[in-house]
């Protein structure tokens, strides 16, 4: 018979690998590649490769443990990834203009109250705009809604901006047809010119190639329309159509102008500090020639997509960030303790390579390579793992309009974060099985005959990684314990009605055609008697502030009360309501009256307050009779005379505690912007026409937007709360999945490792509830520890998520016993398995094994 070909080694084989001049040595992988690798092709293969591909044949011939090691960097690499995403998408990508990071915020100051976004003053603009030498240019703008009508099509509402010329050179976009502002466009009494979206001009005038120098009414007033902006753009937030700003600071007395959001770009060379520190400079100049000022303010310039979301946004996020990459360390842990794990069992066949010729570095590669291979494949499943997440969340948060530049995707920024949290998994996973193997005494270990003499130190480090895994775990789930529960707890809020029965829609009444208190009450008066006619309608109200949603604020003084200053003036939620407001809301008139036909713009002003608000200011039950005045020390509204009070109806919205709430007539109070709010037998919806209808019967120019039932209005409001409470609780589950295996893991190996003695127990007498009680106090041992050390930064955790947190106290002891007696029953089952396994144990078969 032949013999086998020279270019393949027998199966089986060992040949010999060339070392170093004056070294001897025998390739222990030469097996494995034997019959599939040519011999000069192991010559040419780099020792990485080599070890990748031992590694991976190691990995397989334990299919279970390497399953779990793969879906623990799996969990903890996926959403750490989502979280990575979310931060990235929006904060540190930016906005998608050129040179974006030149792009900030200007925001006025109060060191007095520690406001830190205040939004600036026409005159500050104005200020700033002649005097800087930091910025390419400043603009400011407002938002608001802008109802569009022209002939043959229904009105439509859009969000728009009311916008300085400058700013489209600013963020350098141009018109895909037509052009832009000019500063001549911005002078008050010029006329109306109007830049539409992309998605407007396509969906509402269908691509119309002549777009440009239609006429349209734009909030009642005639305008042209000059240009459309390219396919995206919704600068300054989510916007759709922009109406020049027309305003001049010098037809308004100083500090009495409308506030204004303001941003610019800097100029190359000039900092983000020193343009704050010129900006401070001008307006303590002008604010020092202002009488009516009474306390100095200053300057801040910030990161635009900060100033847009708000101050509490990045801290919130990048600590979920950081919490979740607990889930990742967590993971690593878990691959360490497996590779630990295989270490011990290896102890013979690395002191035999290292007697042999190989180096601490080989064999420390040969760990790496093990790692790297987990981490490769949890890396993948990661990518999968993060991409199902990213499209829940943006299913999640779809009908918020969350900022333009906010795209949370599996772009190349996050798949770079997904290979280095890769390299980092497979540092973290085998740099203590490496370290702890090249440190055995290859003597000692080749002299015992049972497991070697690194088996204690190795042991050691294996428990002390479970003892931090349970300290992560315990941090994660205590802020998911928290914003759990705040979920639970805004799911069950009793509003004091169905919500589910109203139907709810917005209209905006354009200044151009009700410039006045007495048209905008007209228009009430002639609407509300056609929706009380509707079919269906059990109740009807027309309100400037749903219960249940974010109403507004005002200042308020008590007849009769002294106040320091306008910072000691008092504050409450106020909303202008029709007579069956009350009604329509199950909130029955406690004590006095409710608001009549009588309370008009000419008769004496009223006003009803709410239970909180009593408990507060009239503590002895005497508020009947008694009179306030809404604003500050200088405003010069009426004195109103409460004349009823009514239960508290969440007017703040529903994630807040009941504040004190004022209710004055809709007769007696300017409202452009109100909510039509019907109660419904049957489906609420089925009402939308119908309203639509109604209100086209008065106006055919108003539109309805926000058409919604009650119960979804407030759950949107309250997104924030529902999608980071339930995404942390995914974290906090995934943390305790991962600390409970690592733990059994742990446990099950330790029992296989001391087969022998707990042979030798049992045949000197002891009793498998010894051996369990044994096994048990060294589980719980570890767990007890870990408790100990994650108590401080869950407590840490926790006030950090304040903001996310639905009136739960970070602090809730509920809360934390209840994630205390979760962990400790994970960790009791995962120490009673193996224990039992251990009772298991026939005595003469321990004591034969070695």
């Amino acid at each position: 018979m032949p013999g086998p070909s020279p270019g393949f080694p027998l199966a089986g084989t060992v040949a010999l690998k060339p070392l170093r001049p004056g070294t001897v040595g025998v390739n222990v992988f030469a097996p494995a590649f034997a019959g599939v690798v040519p011999p000069d092709m192991g010559y040419r293969m780099s020792p990485l490769l080599q070890d990748l591909r031992f590694a991976m044949r190691l990995l397989r011939r334990t299919p279970g443990p390497t399953l779990i090691a793969v879906l623990a960097l799996g969990l903890g690499i996926g959403l750490t990834a989502l979280m990575f995403s979310i931060v990235w998408g929006a904060f540190l990508r930016g906005l998608p203009y050129e040179q974006a990071h030149e792009i900030v915020a200007v925001r006025r100051t109060d060191p007095a109250t520690g406001a830190i976004s205040i939004w600036p003053s026409l005159h500050d603009l104005d200020d700033w705009r002649n005097e800087q030498r930091s910025f390419e240019d400043l603009a400011g703008y407002f938002t608001g809604t802008i109802n569009i009508s022209d002939a043959g099509s229904l009105p439509e509402r859009y969000s728009g901006a009311f916008i300085t010329p400058a700013a489209f050179r600013l963020v350098g976009e141009a018109p895909v047809r037509g052009q832009v502002f000019t500063e001549e466009d911005d002078l008050p009494g010029a006329p109306l010119r109007v830049i539409i979206g992309y998605n407007v001009w396509q969906e509402r005038y269908g691509g119309d190639p002549d777009i440009v120098g239609r006429t349209l009414r734009a909030n009642g007033e005639l305008g042209e329309v000059i240009g459309v902006m390219p396919d995206g753009f919704e600068f300054p937030i989510v916007q759709d159509i922009w109406i020049p700003l027309r305003l001049n600071p010098v037809e308004v007395e100083r500090g009495q102008a409308r506030t204004l959001a303001v941003f610019g770009r800097l100029k190359d060379g000039v900092s983000a500090q020193q343009a704050e520190t010129e900006l401070a400079a001008i307006s303590q100049r002008f604010d020092s020639l202002n009488p009516n000022l009474t306390r100095e303010r200053g300057v801040n310039v910030l990161p635009y997509t900060d100033a847009t979301i708000g101050p509490d946004a990045r801290p919130m996020l990048f600590t979920m960030l950081g919490a979740v990459s607990f889930v990742l360390l967590i993971a690593c842990v878990n691959v360490a303790n497996l590779l630990i794990g295989r270490a011990l069992m290896r102890g013979k066949e690395i002191a035999v390579r290292t007697a042999v010729g190989a180096t601490r570095r080989r064999i420390a590669l040969q760990f790496f390579a093990e790692s790297f291979a987990l981490a490769l494949a949890g890396g993948l499943l990661g990518i999968g793992i993060g991409h199902v997440g990213m499209v829940m969340f943006n299913s999640s948060v779809a009908g918020t309009d969350p900022p333009f530049w906010i795209d949370i995707r599996l772009d190349g920024m996050v798949l770079a974060w997904v290979l280095a949290t890769t390299l980092l998994a497979t540092l973290a996973a085998g740099v203590f099985p490496a370290l702890q193997a090249t440190r055995a005494n290859t003597h000692d270990i080749l002299k015992d005959e049972a497991r070697g003499s690194s088996s204690f130190r190795l042991g050691r480090v294996s428990r002390g990684l479970v003892v931090l895994e349970i300290a992560l775990s315990i941090t994660l789930l205590a802020g998911a314990g928290l914003m759990v529960k705040g979920v639970l707890l805004l799911n069950r809020i009793d509003l004091g009605f169905p919500a589910q029965e109203y139907f709810t829609a917005r209209i905006g009444l354009p200044d151009n055609d009700y410039a006045d208190i007495d048209a905008q009450r007209q228009f009430y008066d002639r609407l509300l008697p056609r929706l009380q006619a509707l079919p269906g309608a059990r109740s009807v109200a027309i309100t400037t502030g749903l219960p249940g949603t974010q109403g507004g604020g005002t200042g308020f003084t008590l007849q009769g009360q002294q106040y320091a200053s306008d910072l000691d003036v008092p504050g409450a939620r106020w909303a202008a309501v029709d007579p069956g407001f009350f009604t329509a809301f199950d909130a029955p008139v406690l004590r006095g009256r409710g608001f009549g036909p009588e309370d008009r713009e000419t008769s004496t002003p009223v006003v009803i307050i709410n239970e909180s608000f009593e408990r507060r200011w009239f503590p002895q039950g005497t508020a009947i009779g008694s009179t306030l005045r809404m604003g500050g020390l200088q405003s010069e509204n009426d004195w109103r005379t409460i004349v009823g009070v009514v239960p508290d109806r969440h007017a703040a919205g529903a994630e807040n505690e009941d504040p004190e709430a004022l209710y004055v007539p809709l007769a007696q109070a300017p409202a452009r912007f109100v909510s039509l709010a019907v109660r419904a037998t049957g489906d609420p919806m089925s009402f939308t026409s119908r309203v639509r209808e109604a209100v086209a019967s008065i106006d055919p120019n108003l539109p309805l937007y926000f058409v919604d039932r009650l119960d979804r209005r407030v759950a949107q409001e309250n997104w924030v709360f529902a999608v980071f409470g339930m995404l942390f609780g995914v974290f906090g589950l995934a943390a305790l999945f991962l600390a409970g295996i690592g733990l059994y893991g742990v446990m099950s190996f330790a029992v296989s490792q001391r087969t022998r003695e707990m042979g030798v127990r049992m045949a000197l007498g002891a009793q498998p509830a010894d051996v369990i009680r044994l096994i048990f106090r060294q589980g719980m041992i570890q767990t007890a520890a870990g408790i100990v050390l994650g108590i401080m930064p869950a407590l840490f955790i926790a006030n950090q998520l304040s903001d996310l947190i639905f009136q739960v106290n970070p602090r809730d002891p509920a809360v934390y016993f209840t994630i205390l007696a979760v962990l400790l029953f994970a960790a009791a089952l995962a120490t009673w398995i193996p224990s039992r396994r251990a009772t298991r144990v026939d005595p003469l078969d321990a004591l034969r094994a070695e």
